[in-house]
């Protein structure tokens, strides 16, 4: 006869001992140090961008930083700056469509001003939010992401026009 139970894997059900800890920690503001780090990586992938030497890692941290602060706003802050998000995620945009049509990316003037403004919200957010939070928030755009739901660009807006005009008929 074969053998009905499978042998005892302790790392399958492992405790974690200090799980309470991580609870806690999890549940207190975000700390200085986790805050400056952050802030360095998105102040460098301005700069990046703004001299002209942006890569697409610089584009992915200015794309998180918008969409991380348009999903806090929306459900923490009851659509707080909604209108600065918005003029923030159209520079996203443009700032995409530009690096496919020339290679490079490259601010306007426009989308520049945004991202500062964007930036400075990102810092005040993060005084008022708990580790929790954040990862929830960072789970909610990775899972967005693996569903098709990030960033197309013209593509998107040319099918909305197109709907749009459909719809007027």
């Amino acid at each position: 006869m074969k053998k009905r139970n499978k042998k005892y894997n302790p790392e399958k059900r492992r405790v974690l001992a200090d799980s309470a800890f991580r609870v806690i920690r999890l549940a207190q503001p975000i700390a200085d140090d986790s805050k400056t780090m952050l802030n360095e990586q998105i102040h460098a992938a301005l700069v990046a961008i703004t001299k002209g030497v942006g890569k697409p890692e610089h584009f992915d941290v200015l794309a998180s930083t918008v969409d991380i602060v348009f999903m806090m706003s929306m459900n923490l802050f009851d659509n707080a700056y909604a209108d600065e998000i918005t003029a923030a995620r159209q520079a996203m945009f443009r700032l995409k469509d530009r690096f496919q049509r020339h290679g490079v990316f490259g601010f306007d003037g426009e989308g520049y001003n945004a991202i500062k403004a964007l930036i400075t919200i990102h810092d005040e957010v993060m005084n008022n939010v708990t580790g929790d939070e954040m990862l929830r928030f960072m789970r909610a755009r990775a899972n967005a992401i693996k569903s098709g739901n990030y960033y197309k660009g013209s593509e998107r807006e040319k099918v909305e026009n197109t709907d749009a005009k459909r719809g007027m008929r």
